[in-house]
């Protein structure tokens, strides 16, 4: 199978790019975008993180979207541990099978890492990327994340 897909690491000079991609994300998952909040991460993210990896995602050469890696350590899955942050694909690239693409790529890139175990979050109205993800052998951890914020 031909891989309809690119991917490019993000460096400072995407930042723009990202913060657009990010602002239609969070438009379609219906959460609000916060300059204050998003804006550093997305300058730590650009500026090549430790802890994240990113990566403008391309088809046709046109920008398709972005997907965000971060990593972590957890006893319970064995050390390094990682979330797929935030992935996204811009409407006209959706529904197409990419996601499986994308998945291969994070699963992948994550492995690289040292990553041993993969984590994500699925918005509950999202069907079509839960049957992505099931699909894919993640199962629902049966826990509930909860989150508290403590730097202001």
């Amino acid at each position: 199978m031909t891989k309809a897909l690119t991917f490019t690491r993000v460096t400072p000079a995407d930042r723009g790019t990202l913060e657009e991609l990010v602002r239609d994300y969070y438009a379609f998952d219906g959460h609000d975008y916060d300059p204050a909040e998003q804006g550093p991460a997305l300058d730590l993210v650009c500026a090549g993180a430790a802890n994240a990896l990113a990566w403008l995602i391309h088809g046709g050469g046109e920008v398709a979207g972005y997907l965000i890696l971060t990593s972590g350590f957890s006893v319970e899955y064995g050390g390094c541990d990682g979330f797929i942050d935030e992935l996204h694909l811009v409407e006209r690239f959706r529904g197409r099978g990419l996601g499986r693409e994308v998945m291969d790529f994070a699963e992948q890139a994550a492995k690289q890492a040292g990553i041993r175990y993969l984590h994500l979050e699925v918005e509950l109205h999202n069907k079509r990327a839960r049957r992505l993800y099931d699909a894919r052998g993640y199962a629902d951890s049966e826990r509930t994340l909860m989150s508290k914020r403590l730097a202001e």
